[in-house]
């Protein structure tokens, strides 16, 4: 009935009503899967069968024509582009071999192997096999990124995600359009091979080049004021993308995705209000791409692959996936339980379902009429791998342990807020507790800190929180009686917790040491401050960064790998940092090239950062 009564109202008025209808419904799901606490794509694709043309009826992609094509193209080049905005070169660098071996043989090994499946389990042709297994080869920003904002990994298993999802994406899409350019031209050869020199061009020019000119207009000319930028950039991603896609079909998402990179390493002005402005917008586009394209997708299709498609998308997940993992990051910076821990986490997202729409309303051009019923594979492993994965991501975590250990602060006051800013520059994760609103809003703003608005005094917000799997908890109100009474509380309900706590009045320190715990006074740190300003400068200057970049950095690092164990500090060959300290069972020992290092030695390093996160990886891994 409403299906009817949509296709018999104005061509305008009936696109506006399916648009705000998908905007509507988008944004609920989003809602309702942060409540639930599990990626919107599970959400959104369920809201999307529902309001779809089987079901309800108050979503008809078939209204918007060539406009569905347009807005799935859009905003996939936005979510690419953010992806790849917000990826950290710093920690790539660290997981490079990982990160390379997923995003090369990995996407070989991933289409084969479902091709595989799809083939033998469902009777699909070798062809449209092979280009199911390629679409299904990549994962995507958006699904990677809410299971990670969510659940708390350590920095190498959360970079090695975040980068295969961005990398993935473009080299996926380019396996798969080569691929189709081969399906749709059999025996042409030279064709099909210089179709995939020109994406693979089209899209590194294209994303090279917006760079370049985000760079000049930016950094070197100066050009862009504060209220252009966000414009500029969303600019930027459609340009790269569709400068792309005129010289080579498929080349648009490889374009956004180096511009987004290479312009998220760059150090252009505003840069936190244009992430925090394209985040928005890839919320809007992820609700309204997955909606439509699962209204687009029939039941009868999905009911079509039966419980074959079932075993297919759980051999995906159980046997696929893992066997990619571990062939393609042989040798790599990855422990054996974070390999487990990112064989079991793949979802697939956007890219996958808009790309795999896409080639489906091409294929039966070409005589090929199984195009539904890979779309149907497709979305039947993103709605499975999501919601499966994205689910057990938390328990997996905790199974393989590859959650750090958390630094918890209680308080959000200024104070407070510099110092969580700080532990996240370092590579720590860090949550903030207060009960006071106007601090949480602010302690908000934080990229990287997690924020309860609740009382520390509470048993059960600290277990919320992780106070059962701490590094250290920071108590740092503005009261002393508050810290004092914290303090007690997390020492009597978890035993083994660090506590550093801040006595405001001088007069209290007392009281705080005798209890046990470790205490800083402002008082007596300005003092010290000031006299290391007088008397030391030069190390004081090294210590007290106060968030300038600097070549030279202090680290302590704690041995705890057992291939290290006997070895001489001469033999470690540690390049680019120097080891100035060892401290074992609480004393200091003059270390020198024949000192052997025992474990749970505490090294304090000087070096560069980079050389001191490869130390770091030689001590512990």
């Amino acid at each position: 009935m409403i299906e009817s009564y949509l296709f018999k109202l104005d061509p305008v008025m009936a696109i506006l009503v399916t648009l705000v209808f998908v905007l509507l419904v988008g944004t609920s799901s989003q809602i309702f899967a942060e409540r639930i606490r599990l990626p919107a794509t599970g959400p959104l694709l369920l809201a999307g069968l529902i309001f779809g043309p089987d079901i309800l009826g108050l979503i008809q992609p078939e209204l918007l024509k060539e406009g569905f094509s347009l807005i799935v193209k859009m905003s996939v080049a936005i979510v690419v582009f953010e992806g790849g905005l917000l990826l950290n070169i710093y920690d790539l660098k660290h997981t490079s071999r990982a990160v390379a071996g997923l995003t090369t043989v990995g996407l070989l090994i991933t289409t084969i192997l479902g091709g595989c499946l799809a083939h033998y389990l469902l009777g699909i042709s070798w062809e449209i096999s092979i280009l199911f297994g390629a679409l299904i080869s990549v994962t995507g920003p958006t699904v990677i990124t809410p299971i990670l904002q969510k659940v708390l990994v350590n920095r190498r298993v959360r970079s090695t995600l975040e980068s295969e999802s961005v990398i993935a994406d473009a080299f996926g899409v380019i396996l798969a359009a080569i691929i189709f350019t081969a399906i749709t031209n059999k025996g042409d050869w030279t064709y099909v091979a210089t179709q995939g020199i020109k994406t693979i061009a089209a899209g590194a020019v294209a994303g090279v080049l917006v760079a370049l000119y985000i760079w000049l207009i930016s950094n070197r000319f100066h050009l862009l004021p504060a209220k252009f930028s966000r414009l500029v950039i969303l600019g930027s991603a459609l340009f790269a993308y569709t400068v792309a896609e005129l010289f080579a079909h498929e080349s648009g998402v490889m374009a956004a995705a180096i511009a987004g990179i290479a312009i998220g390493s760059l150090d252009i002005p505003h840069k936190e209000v244009v992430e925090e402005f394209k985040g928005d917008l890839a919320s809007i586009a992820i609700s309204a791409v997955f909606i439509l394209l699962a209204a687009s997708l029939r039941l009868e299709d999905l009911a079509d692959i039966g419980w074959r498609g079932v075993l297919i998308v759980a051999l995906i997940m159980l046997a696929v996936r893992p066997v990619r993992v571990f062939l393609s990051t042989y040798g790599s910076e990855l422990q054996r339980n974070e390999k487990f821990f990112i064989s079991f986490l793949g979802p697939r997202g956007i890219v996958a379902a808009s790309v795999a729409t896409l080639f489906a309303l091409e294929l039966p051009q070409f005589g090929y009429v199984e195009g539904k019923k890979m779309v149907a594979l497709v979305f039947a492993v993103i709605l499975g791998t999501v919601l499966v994965e994205g689910t057990a991501a938390g328990w997996l975590a905790r199974i393989f342990k590859v959650m750090p250990k958390l630094s918890i602060i209680i308080g959000a006051d200024e104070t407070a807020r510099i110092l969580a800013e700080k532990l996240v520059g370092a590579g720590e994760s860090v949550s903030i507790i207060d009960t006071d609103e106007d601090n949480c809003a602010e302690a908000k703003k934080l990229k990287g800190v997690n924020v309860y608005c609740a009382d520390a005094t509470n048993i059960d917000v600290l277990k919320k929180v992780g106070a059962d799997n701490n590094k250290v908890v920071i108590v740092a109100t503005p009261s002393d009686k508050v810290n004092i009474l914290i303090s007690q509380v997390i020492r009597s309900n978890f035993n083994d917790t660090r506590i550093v706590a801040r006595a405001n009045t001088t007069s209290n320190f007392t009281a705080f040491t005798e209890a046990g715990i470790e205490t800083m006074s402002p008082v007596h740190a300005a003092a010290a401050i000031l006299e290391n300003m007088v008397l030391r400068p030069s190390l004081f200057k090294l210590l007290a960064t106060r968030g300038e970049k600097q070549d030279e950095k202090i680290a302590e690092v704690r041995v705890t790998s057992k291939k290290r164990l006997g070895s001489s500090l001469a033999s470690l060959k540690l390049q680019g940092c120097l080891v100035v300290a060892l401290r074992r069972d609480g004393k200091l020992i003059p270390p020198n090239g024949s000192t052997v290092i025992r474990y749970n030695d505490i090294l304090t390093l000087l070096g560069d950062s980079e050389s001191l996160e490869d130390a770091q990886n030689r001590l512990q891994i």
